[in-house]
């Protein structure tokens, strides 16, 4: 019986400590363009960085122009912790403002802004260094469904372990 009580509390407190990083909201780690940097040729796409993997359902982003038009452009792409926005053409020269919203691993949406400046108006737009396509992906769930499927072979295995124990 001892042993039955040890590997329960030994899964619950491996399915508690597993959770902590679950339940902390997605934090901001960085924005490309930088937040508040300057750049004469326009960038053709933002992309932002979390300290954590965000889920791809309700993910929004907005690119406004110096007089208020999004020019985000295409669907929002989400891969781990990398949100990437399509922008279309910036022909305003002047600050372009970045909104995005985000839900965190815990679920709680998180919204984050930005700004980055555009020196030239006119130019085209250029792909940022070291930027790559992104596709949707969320490996929240599978994380979420591997834990509650071990959960429930422990649980399984410590009734066929009380079970085949003799009544005393």
């Amino acid at each position: 019986m001892r042993r039955l009580i040890a590997l329960l509390v030994a899964s619950l407190l491996a399915l508690v400590v597993s959770t902590g990083v679950a339940a902390a909201h997605a934090k901001l780690e960085s924005m490309t363009p930088a937040d508040g940097s300057s750049m004469a040729a326009p960038p053709t796409q933002v992309v932002l960085t979390f300290n954590e993997p965000v889920g791809s359902n309700g993910t929004q982003v907005a690119v406004r122009s110096p007089s208020g038009k999004d020019v985000a452009t295409g669907d929002v792409q989400v891969i781990d912790n990398k949100v990437t926005q399509p922008v279309g053409a910036m022909v305003e020269a002047g600050k372009y403002l970045v909104d995005a919203r985000v839900v965190s691993a815990d679920g709680h949406p998180v919204t984050v802004s930005g700004s980055f400046t555009v020196t030239h108006a006119g130019h085209p737009a250029t792909e940022p260094a070291g930027s790559s396509p992104a596709t949707k992906d969320d490996s929240n769930t599978v994380t979420i469904v591997a834990m509650c499927l071990v959960m429930l072979v422990v649980v399984a295995l410590a009734v066929v372990i009380v079970r085949r124990r003799p009544a005393s």
